[in-house]
């Protein structure tokens, strides 16, 4: 035994010195890898990486080829080789356009669902629409989980009135206001129509506002009044009440019934979304176990050390699936049960639940157990459930901005009166929350130049839009009349505009204008 640990002693200090060997120290004294061999360098390492992303879809569309009928793989025609030929080009067109144009990769995505819808390269019938329409449900559920798990309870608690003026007062005016404007001005659109409408463009979206601000606060500018603090954290409680209210008028729309009955659907679907979405979610706090409870029913430190990665990685898988699987049944559950507006609601309140419970147990533990190896780093880590499902959404965003540009046909933008009529209801909208947000941001210290960013700030729409709107066309034709199945694609129509104008625009004008507008803290101007 004891040889046998002099041997892992050795073998460990031996790795240990050949690692050091390759390591050298930069000039802010942080050890930096140097390269192995010529396959390491810069060019080399490029290329096989590209030649490794050609590889792996040349693999998928083999096995999609050999496992599947040659009238699925056919091109053009084919359903599934549309979909795989929509979801790669939309995930090359997007990183493009990050990295040539420095726009927001979610635009290059929609601009080739949009080119292979309208030259007839995008065909899908049979099963495969709803394997699309599935695709979709999956990524709204990723997107819905992702908000819950990064609400933090502490910064709920600790808002200042203007973090809950900027989440609630813009998002709801704009909603309003486009509801009503969209009510009298687009043809057929019920007021309930008009109002999902609004809240599906009400939305601010963090894939646009998130990374800009990031990149400002790196350059210290937005700092010294904690504006980029301010800005994330309501943006993120900004979608929760979108997709909160979406997801109820849908249930008022979809209901069958008397007048009563659908008036009372949305209070219905509110109850059961919270009460499904309590329940789950204090379920998954203590199932499964948590890492410590079955690390430490380990005896012997060197036991436990060893099996402490192991457990951990278990034990995150197991909460990331039984979340998203959980999530995914509300979502299409809810549907299928007759209440539309529940799943959403619930699935946002179960992963809030979940992952403040998480966090408060661990603190506990921690607490009473100093010595303990599991929690050492707890605070000020981020929870790995949350990086599981930042890698699930990178996956599905070609899902989301692809698929949803091949809803805009070639006929629909033909049609002058819709795009005219909905840019209409566009712009009444956002200068509404113009107003209301400039309004809502009054006494809070903030000079007139940092009031007109944080008004830049609140146009980008993308994320939720593109994943409410082919919702809304789902739902329409699956429970609908060819009346809701019209204003649905209007809806869609209208959403799709909206990312096109204000996701560059937000993103453009971020970049140009925060320099020019925000202070730069003085940390960074030393």
């Amino acid at each position: 035994m004891v040889a046998n640990s002099s041997a892992v002693d050795l073998e460990q200090r031996r790795e240990q010195q050949q690692y050091d060997a390759r390591v050298q120290f930069n000039e802010d004294g942080r050890r930096d890898v140097t390269a192995m061999g010529w396959c390491d360098d810069k060019l080399p390492a490029t290329v096989t990486n590209f030649a490794a992303a050609v590889v792996a879809v040349a693999i998928v569309w083999c096995l999609l080829r050999v496992n599947t009928t040659p009238e699925l793989m056919a091109i053009p025609g084919g359903s599934l080789a549309s979909i795989f030929v929509l979801y790669v080009t939309g995930t090359v067109a997007g990183w493009l356009v990050g990295k040539l144009g420095g726009l927001p990769p979610l635009l290059g995505m929609m601009l080739a669902g949009i080119f292979l819808q309208n030259t007839g390269l995008y065909t899908v019938t049979g099963w495969c629409f709803h394997l699309v329409s599935t695709m979709r449900e999956a990524a709204l559920t990723v997107i819905l989980i992702k908000g819950g798990l990064e609400l933090n309870a502490g910064q709920l608690r600790q808002l200042s009135s203007v973090v809950a003026k900027l989440t609630l007062l813009p998002c709801i005016a704009e909603a309003v206001a486009a509801g009503v404007a969209a009510h009298f001005i687009l043809p057929n659109f019920s007021l309930v129509w008009g109002l999902t409408l609004g809240f599906t463009l009400s939305a601010v979206s963090p894939a646009v506002l998130v990374p800009s601000v990031f990149r400002l606060k790196r350059l210290g500018y937005g700092e010294a009044k904690g504006i980029n603090t301010l800005l994330i954290a309501a943006s993120s409680l900004d979608d929760t009440v979108s997709i909160s209210a979406f997801g109820v008028l849908l249930g008022v729309l979809f209901s069958t019934g008397s007048l009563t009955s659908k008036i009372v659907q949305g209070p219905i679907d509110v109850s059961i979304g919270i009460a499904l979405g309590l329940v789950w979610g204090f379920i998954l706090i203590y199932m499964p176990p948590s890492p410590w409870a079955m690390i430490y029913s380990k005896q012997g430190s060197e036991e436990r050390n060893a099996k402490k990665s192991q457990i951990e990685r278990s034990v995150t898988a197991k909460r990331s699936f039984l979340l998203g699987a959980g999530g995914f049944l509300a979502v299409t559950g809810s549907q299928w049960c007759g209440f539309p507006g529940a799943g959403p609601l619930a699935c946002i309140i179960s992963a809030f639940v979940a992952a403040t419970g998480w966090r408060n147990r661990l603190k506990t533990q921690k607490r009473d157990n100093p010595t303990m190896s599991a929690a050492e780093d707890a605070d000020g880590t981020e929870d790995p459930v949350v990086k599981v499902f930042e890698c699930a959404w990178i996956g599905l965003q070609p899902v989301l901005f692809a698929f949803i540009g091949t809803d805009l046909r070639s006929e629909l933008l033909r049609n002058g009166n819709t795009v005219f009529l909905g840019l209409v209801v566009l712009a009444f909208g956002l200068a509404i929350r113009l107003v209301v947000t400039t309004c809502s941001v009054l006494g809070a210290g903030l000079s007139r130049k940092e009031m007109l960013f944080v008004n830049i700030a609140w146009l980008p729409k993308a994320t939720v839009q593109a994943a409410l709107a082919p919702v809304a066309l789902d739902i329409a034709r699956n429970l609908g009349t060819p009346e809701d199945v019209e204003c649905a694609t209007q809806l869609v129509t209208i959403a799709v505009i909206s990312i096109l104008l204000t996701a560059p625009l937000g993103a453009f004008g971020m970049q140009l204008f925060g320099p020019r507008l925000l202070p730069k803290s003085n940390e960074q101007q030393g």
